[in-house]
């Protein structure tokens, strides 16, 4: 009973100084209030105008890899729907729609051809164009360059289901997304996150060298499921 009461008054305490902490902290004035919500609702505008211009792209590319035609049809619908409402216009760079029209085209031939290797490697191709030329991408640096790593993942694994494998090419991509990575370290704080795409980086550039299909396939897919990780610990 001791013990009990002696909690029971630790706990009111605890609760008492917690509502003393809560009266004395300083309100923020109101017009600082309304700034910080009109920040936080432009920011997820930005972050749902990139998704809708990529989560097509990168669906495609999945259900290519698969060979789901199913699952490509519906993507390219979201393409076309999103085409037809002029989303691509409205945040992409000025300029960049003739050349995204022309990759579209040639995608949908491709889909026509149902030549599914293709088409998972020019849908990944078109993911990282509309993230090189998203609009408003400066004013979200990090996520960009956390966009630039799951294309290298989806890039590699569409290059190695080829009919014949170009390793220059992966080789590139591995070292052009680990420049987007150096530039990301700093900025996030878990040290074994860190370490873990350290040591992928190292991994995929030596199987790449030595040619190894399988296991850069897996290597590829962890740096997918490492990207989901990060993007909830930046």
């Amino acid at each position: 009973m001791k013990k009990i009461s002696i909690l029971s008054l630790g706990l009111v305490m605890i609760f008492t100084i917690s509502c003393q902490q809560k009266k004395s902290k300083p309100s923020l004035p109101k017009l600082e209030v309304i700034k910080k919500e009109t920040r936080v609702a432009l920011n997820k505008s930005i972050f749902d105008n990139l998704d809708i211009i990529l989560s097509p792209f990168e669906d495609m590319t999945e259900y290519a890899l698969n060979k789901n035609e199913n699952g490509i049809l519906e993507s390219l619908s979201k393409v076309e729907n999103a085409h037809k409402n002029s989303i691509f216009e409205k945040n992409l760079s000025p300029g960049s729609m003739p050349l995204l029209n022309s990759k579209i085209k040639q995608l949908k031939e491709l889909i026509k051809q149902k030549n599914y290797n293709q088409i998972a490697l020019a849908s990944t191709e078109i993911f990282e164009f509309n993230v090189s030329n998203f609009a408003d991408g400066n004013k979200i640096e990090k996520q960009i360059q956390i966009e630039q790593l799951d294309y290298m993942g989806f890039k590699i694994l569409s290059l190695l289901n080829q009919d014949k494998v170009d390793w220059i090419i992966i080789e590139q991509t591995i070292s052009n997304a680990q420049k987007d990575w150096l530039s990301l370290n700093p900025k996030v704080a878990d040290h074994n996150l860190k370490d873990t795409f350290k040591y992928l980086f190292k991994g995929l550039l030596l199987v790449a060298k030595k040619k190894d299909i399988k296991m850069c396939g897996i290597l590829a897919n962890m740096n997918l499921s490492l990207v989901d990780v990060l993007e909830k610990n930046i």
